[in-house]
């Protein structure tokens, strides 16, 4: 019996993905909309650093439990850990979620998948903010990585190789330290794709 290598299983996925995104990109597919699902900022919020909404009108820190519910409508799913609640909302991508990570009823965490009807290329994040305050892996998908930017309190998971950002995640600008003791904690140390 012939067994195939993990590589070999991921490759199809990987080149499925690299041909999506440069079709978008051959057809130029219009990028203005202000749909809370795909995740585009459309608001700032005084006071936050200028730091964009990951969702219309959904700040970390700031935005209770009570207010996403208002503006988002009942979650397709709540999971509680500890004194955390995430509360899952369906995005444009089949069989994925935005989340919204509540403590003590205040947003702390917005996770938002970048989907193809409005995409983001990690370049154009790089050249706006810059190089990231670290860089880990990511177990979202093989050659992809998560970069962090603390002080902006922004962190994206992206791969360089077709140039796309997977998932935006917003929450309360903190020290790379924190970050790393808090949402950071549950990053891989190495790359989970190779065994």
């Amino acid at each position: 019996m012939k067994t195939v290598s993990r590589r070999s299983h991921d490759l199809p996925f990987f080149l499925a993905a690299t041909m999506l995104v440069l079709a978008m990109l051959a057809c130029s597919l219009p990028t203005q909309s202000n749909s809370p699902d795909q995740g585009t900022p459309t608001s700032t919020q005084p006071g936050s650093g200028g730091q964009a909404a990951c969702l219309a009108g959904i700040f970390p820190g700031t935005t209770t439990r009570d207010e996403v519910v208002a503006l988002l409508g009942e979650p397709v799913a709540v999971e509680s850990e500890g004194d955390l609640e995430t509360l899952l909302y369906a995005s444009l991508l089949r069989g994925k979620f935005n989340s919204i990570v509540v403590q003590n009823q205040v947003v702390a965490l917005v996770s938002m998948m970048v989907g193809e009807d409005n995409p983001l290329a990690w370049s154009a994040v790089k050249a706006q903010y810059g190089e990231p305050a670290h860089t880990a892996y990511s177990n979202y998908l093989q050659w992809s990585m998560t970069y962090i930017y603390p002080d902006q309190g922004l962190a994206f998971v992206a791969s360089q190789g077709p140039d796309v950002v997977f998932i935006r995640e917003c929450f309360v600008p903190m020290a790379l330290e924190d970050y790393m003791n808090t949402w950071g904690k549950s990053l891989p140390v190495e790359d989970p794709y190779i065994r």
